[in-house]
């Protein structure tokens, strides 16, 4: 549908740019008497309404992009969310189903009088629903989303997610999905990374921070290569070392990074595959 707008947009602006190049040239030649048509005025007033309606189907056109633009991203949001929601409702489900049993475990220890025993029991469950239930500040809904559904999925593959926030991210609605779009190839490209290998080595670290000037992202992973290679290269278009698509997945941030006027760095050493993310507060913030 979007290919097709596009497609109109390009046809009226050409039709335009044409009607516009004969129309100059017509009043170029008036000078000379040269190519002259037998009614110029009447031509005239009739490519002027033409260019005219053009320009107001051109305003309607873009209007309608913009506002396919911002339904897309409301979808996108929207995805995230249910994601969220249907993992949230699992847990919680499953929770329910077993509460039965633990509290036949709780009356039984109760009736013993093993007080001790109830007690500890009743820390490990505790700490076991608190540690699935997780639950994210960011500052953002979106990003809260975003990290959530991320943890739950490398959970699902025996990925351990290590989620570090000590910042609390202002940003203007029309940002946002920038934002998501950095992250969510980030945090891809990691998970692909680690997913073959042994499962004590699955380890993913997230890491938010800020200082006054800037947020900082940094996403970190283990990394095994033979050879050596140069850090810009991960930000090449299409450059992939031996994930699939982790090349295209950096161009995209490095593009994205680059439009909020931050800086980003790749650091393949020392056993691990880093990115770090420096985005100026006051861009995002605008």
């Amino acid at each position: 549908m979007k290919r097709n707008i596009y497609k109109t947009v390009a046809f009226f602006f050409t039709i335009q740019s044409a009607l516009l190049a004969i129309l100059v040239n017509n009043n170029y030649m008036k000078k000379y008497s040269f190519l002259q048509f037998y009614h110029p005025e009447f031509l005239e007033l009739v490519f002027g309404l033409v260019i005219f309606f053009l320009n107001l189907v051109a305003v309607i056109v873009v209007r309608n992009l913009h506002l396919s633009d911002l339904e897309a991203q409301h979808l996108k949001t929207t995805v995230l969310k249910y994601t969220y929601l249907v993992e949230q409702n699992r847990i919680y489900r499953q929770h329910h189903h077993d509460f039965k049993n633990h509290l036949n475990v709780v009356l039984g220890l109760l009736s013993l009088g093993k007080h001790d025993e109830l007690r500890d029991y009743l820390n490990t469950y505790l700490r076991t629903v608190n540690g699935e239930l997780f639950k994210i500040k960011t500052g953002l809904d979106e990003i809260d989303v975003l990290l959530s559904s991320k943890y739950y999925l490398a959970k699902d593959k025996a990925i351990q997610l290590d989620l570090t926030i000590t910042a609390n991210i202002i940003c203007s609605r029309k940002y946002i999905m920038d934002l998501v779009s950095i992250l969510g190839n980030l945090i891809d490209n990691a998970l692909e990374a680690v997913q073959n290998l042994d499962e004590s080595e699955r380890l993913v670290n997230i890491r938010f921070r800020q200082n006054p000037l800037e947020y900082i992202i940094e996403i970190a992973n283990p990394y095994k290569s033979a050879h050596p290679t140069e850090p810009e290269l991960f930000l090449k278009e299409g450059f992939s070392s031996k994930q699939e698509g982790r090349g295209q997945g950096l161009f995209i941030v490095k593009r994205l990074t680059k439009k909020l006027g931050g800086n980003i760095t790749v650091d393949p050493s020392d056993g691990q595959f880093s990115v770090t993310i420096e985005l100026p507060k006051h861009n995002l913030e605008d």
